[in-house]
């Protein structure tokens, strides 16, 4: 999935969202990742390496309230049991949208109580008239606008009997409870922090949290789609908020992995320094809009230790996320086709001969919804496509009925939530999904779940640690996971800096039902190897290498095109490939 379509998709989870509230219901996959994490014993995985930036908390506490997860509670539910009592407080001077929808995303599997704490101030008034002015602009946000409270919500001194209870303590102040449940922003319980670093444009580092036993229950490090709007960070953050309590009722082992060891960036901005910026940019992408696309994604190829050729295109259209197939010694390139006329990708595909295109690619795959990373695989002697269909909410797979040209549907593999750029495996008897999913309306750029099946058209159950990684710097997938004599490399974009910045390459060193372990050997950045403002997928057969790269370009007869591409000599994409064979290797390490 390229930056074509994240609009698309933004706006289809945000929509799934909007109709969830209401109804309490949690996805069947979600269910079946909750109660797998709610019956898993402790991971081998060392949470204190997670929590080395969080503060510690009080001597010799209780347990966190945790063991009930959302499933317990439905099964108790289901048997006409009492529900779990659940105690939520929240902050009375800083009410949002997000904070009702938890409520209502919980009360069908818990007796939830809601209690007030004035006691965390106002947010300052340029802040609050800022937001108000974003919320102009930005009408759509389901989840970051103010709220006033319910009236059944209950100051919280009226809360003393807690025995018996999961208490999520949101109130950004410290309570006597022990045992609680809290949230940290950029590592402090002040939301406040979580303003001053989306003022700073830096990604936010949200984790679920029981301060009186200094336990990590879930973390996220997100990714920020527009850095320079607080009320869109806010609306992301605060969707991500909501999946961590989720996981947090059910956490019983490590969290998703989420390196935290980096010293924190300072949050000095303040609206000052941020407002005139966001203008500026606001108003210059504006008068430049007719002339220039701030993100073209082109497609280049290369055989052997040549430059890259790059795909050349129209200007009206561009290509994306390339993978490689061979068959009966002819080798194919698809691509994602996109138009801008169209706002929609199609798949398209051309024969590679010595490095080049034979012919401009031909649409080989359209849908009435986007299309775009075309992995294309081989199995019981039939060749198999999974395009991303996150538009569709659903997980397709694709079989060849004339190769390349002509494919009819199989299968949906998984449906109900955003799936991006699916990545399959064959290892250990088992196939492997590693993918994006995103059931809550969060950022689709900086997380990664596994699933696994027996057959490739069976059942696929979540990993135990879904979502193994939750990281905007190396979580979503970025092309083939390739086998070197044994050894698993496995391609994930960096979505910090900007969407597909760039290509951190990992060794899987464990792949279980139950655990996942990887180790990093190469980070490819698009601006330091390539030159360009990106580089987000990879793929090789033999010394033939494929992969894409985004830059601004002018329209029209101001149109600058690129014909080749050299990787800076030296650099760290031209040492993965300086073996003899030209295959891509890194060192053992």
């Amino acid at each position: 999935m390229t930056a074509g379509s994240r609009v698309t998709e933004s706006e289809v989870s945000r929509r799934a969202f909007s109709a969830a509230p209401g109804s309490g219901a949690v996805p069947p996959l979600l269910r079946a990742t909750e109660t797998a994490r709610s019956r898993k014993q402790p991971s081998l995985m060392a949470a204190d390496e997670s929590t080395a930036a969080l503060s510690a908390g009080g001597k010799s506490p209780p347990p966190c309230t945790t063991s009930h997860s959302l499933d317990d509670g439905r099964a108790r539910a289901a048997d006409g049991q009492a529900k779990t009592r659940l105690a939520l407080i929240l902050p009375k001077h800083r009410l949002w949208q997000w904070h009702r929808g938890l409520v209502q995303r919980l009360e069908d599997n818990h007796d939830i109580a809601v209690y007030l704490d004035d006691r965390a101030s106002p947010y300052g008034r340029a802040i609050r008239l800022w937001l108000k002015l974003e919320q102009l602009v930005f009408p759509g946000l389901a989840l970051a606008r103010p709220v006033a409270p319910d009236g059944d919500w209950r100051p919280v001194a009226d809360l003393e009997d807690i025995s018996g209870q999961i208490v999520i303590n949101l109130a950004e102040h410290p309570q006597l409870n022990a045992g609680a449940i809290e949230l940290r922003y950029n590592d402090v319980p002040d939301s406040r922090a979580l303003i001053g670093g989306l003022l700073s444009r830096q990604p936010p580092r949200l984790a679920a949290y029981c301060p009186s036993e200094n336990k990590l229950l879930a973390a996220s490090r997100l990714a920020l789609e527009d850095k320079f709007s607080i009320q869109r960070g806010l609306e992301e953050s605060f969707s991500r908020c909501l999946s961590l309590i989720v996981r947090a009722l059910s956490a019983s082992g490590s969290p998703a992995c989420v390196e935290t060891s980096a010293a924190a960036t300072s949050n000095n901005a303040t609206l000052i320094d941020f407002a005139p910026r966001m203008i500026a940019r606001n108003v210059a992408n504006l008068l430049m809009r007719p002339f220039r696309r701030r993100e073209h994604w082109q497609v280049a190829l290369r055989h052997g230790a040549r430059p890259f050729n790059v795909v050349p295109d129209d200007g009206n259209r561009f290509y994306a996320d390339p993978f490689l197939h061979r068959v009966g010694g002819h080798t194919f390139l698809f691509v994602e086709e996109y138009s801008y006329a169209d706002r929609r990708g199609i798949i398209s595909a051309a024969e590679v001969i010595d490095g080049r295109l034979a012919a401009p690619p031909l649409a080989v795959l359209r849908r009435p919804y986007h299309l775009s990373y075309p992995f294309v695989f081989e199995s019981g002697g039939e060749v198999w496509m999974i395009p991303e269909t996150s538009g569709n909410r659903s997980i397709e797979l694709y079989r060849a009925t004339e190769f390349p040209w002509s494919w009819e549907r199989s299968k949906v593999l998984m449906d109900g939530a955003v799936f991006s750029d699916a990545t399959i495996l064959f290892r250990d008897g088992l196939w492997w999904l590693f993918v994006t999913a995103d059931w809550f309306g969060d950022s689709t750029q900086d997380e990664l779940s596994i699933f696994y099946s027996e057959t490739l058209q069976g059942e696929w159950k979540p990993h135990q640690d879904n979502p193994v990684k939750s990281d905007s710097r190396f979580s979503r997938p970025a092309g083939r996971i390739i086998d070197n004599n044994g050894r698993l490399f496995r391609p994930a974009q960096d979505c910090e800096r900007t969407y597909g910045a760039g290509i951190v390459w990992f060794e899987i060193t464990e792949l279980t039902p139950t655990r996942f372990r990887e180790r990093q050997v190469a980070h490819w950045d698009g601006q330091a190897e390539l030159g360009m403002d990106g580089l987000h997928s990879f793929d090789q057969i033999g010394p033939l290498q494929a992969l894409d790269f985004k830059r601004a370009v002018y329209r029209g007869v101001a149109r600058r095109t690129v014909a080749t591409v050299t990787p800076r000599p030296g650099g760290a994409f031209e040492r993965a490939f300086s073996g003899p064979s030209r295959f891509l290797e890194f060192d053992q390490g």
